[in-house]
C-alpha cells in the first residue's frame, strides 16, 4: 500500500475533527437569575448545586409542624404523610438521578437510602418521640448540606485528619445543624423543653455528627452521620431531661 504524500498528511491534519467535549449541565434562566445562585454555581458546579438543593429541601417539610395541632404519638394522618413523602423522595431520586450523580459515582441511590434510613427509622421505632427523628433530619439536611457549601464557598484551612475537608465546612455543619435541629426538637418535644436545653442537646449531636462526617472513612456518610446524630441526641436527652 502506498504511503500518503507529505501534502496529503498536512491536509489530513488540517481537516481532523477535534474530539467533542462533554456537554456541561445548565440551569434554567430563572434559577440563575436568583441573587447569589450564579456565584454559588461558579464555585461548586451545576451538579453539586442541584444535589445540595435535593439534599437540603426535606428540612422544609417539618417547619410548620410546631404550630399545627397533632397527637404526641403521631397518628395515621402524619404517619401517612411520612410514608408518602418517603416514597416520593425515592421516586424523585430515581427519576432525577442522572442529574445528581457525581462523576466518581455509579449510582447515588445508596446515599438516598442512607439519608432516609435513620430518619424514618427513628420516627417509626420511637413513637411519641418524634423530636429525635426530626432532629436527625435537620442535622442531615441542613447541617451536612451546609458543610459542603461552606467548605467549597469559604474554603480555608484543611482538617489535619482529612485534607479533603476544611474547618469552615465543619463549623458550618455544627452551627447550622444545631440551630435547625434545636428548632424542630423544641417544637415537637412532649412534654415541652426550654429552647436553651434543646439547643444544648442538638448542639452536641450536631457537633459529633460533624466530626464523624469529616473522618476519612469510605462508607455511606449519610448513614453514619444520621446514626451518630440520633444516638447522641437520645443519650443527651436521657442525660438532660
Amino acid at each position: 500500500m502506498s504511503r500518503l504524500s507529505t501534502s496529503h498528511n498536512i491536509l489530513r491534519r488540517q481537516l481532523a475533527i477535534p474530539a467533542s467535549k462533554p456537554i456541561q449541565p445548565q440551569l434554567s434562566d430563572w434559577v440563575q437569575s436568583i441573587p447569589g445562585v450564579s456565584r454559588i454555581v461558579d464555585r461548586i458546579g451545576v451538579t453539586e448545586f442541584r444535589r445540595r438543593i435535593f439534599h437540603m429541601s426535606p428540612a422544609l417539610m417539618p417547619v410548620a409542624l410546631p404550630f399545627l395541632p397533632h397527637q404526641d404519638a403521631w397518628g395515621a394522618p402524619l404517619l401517612s404523610i411520612l410514608m408518602f413523602s418517603s416514597v416520593a423522595v425515592l421516586v424523585l431520586a430515581k427519576v432525577f438521578g442522572p442529574l445528581l450523580v457525581r462523576s466518581n459515582e455509579i449510582s447515588w441511590m445508596g446515599a438516598v437510602f442512607g439519608y432516609m434510613g435513620p430518619v424514618v427509622g427513628a420516627l417509626l421505632l420511637f413513637p411519641g418521640r418524634a423530636e429525635w427523628g426530626l432532629m436527625t433530619l435537620q442535622i442531615l439536611a441542613l447541617g451536612d448540606g451546609s458543610a459542603t457549601l461552606g467548605g467549597l464557598m469559604i474554603g480555608g484551612r484543611r482538617l489535619p485528619w482529612n485534607r479533603k475537608k476544611t474547618y469552615s465546612g465543619l463549623f458550618c455543619f455544627a452551627i447550622v445543624g444545631s440551630l435547625a435541629a434545636s428548632y424542630s426538637f423544641w417544637g415537637e418535644a412532649r412534654p415541652g423543653v426550654a429552647y436553651p436545653k434543646a439547643l444544648l442537646i442538638c448542639g452536641v449531636a450536631a457537633l459529633c455528627a460533624a466530626i464523624v462526617e469529616s473522618l476519612p472513612i469510605r462508607s455511606n456518610d449519610n448513614f453514619r452521620v444520621g446514626i451518630t446524630a440520633l444516638t447522641v441526641g437520645i443519650l443527651m436527652t436521657l442525660f438532660m431531661i
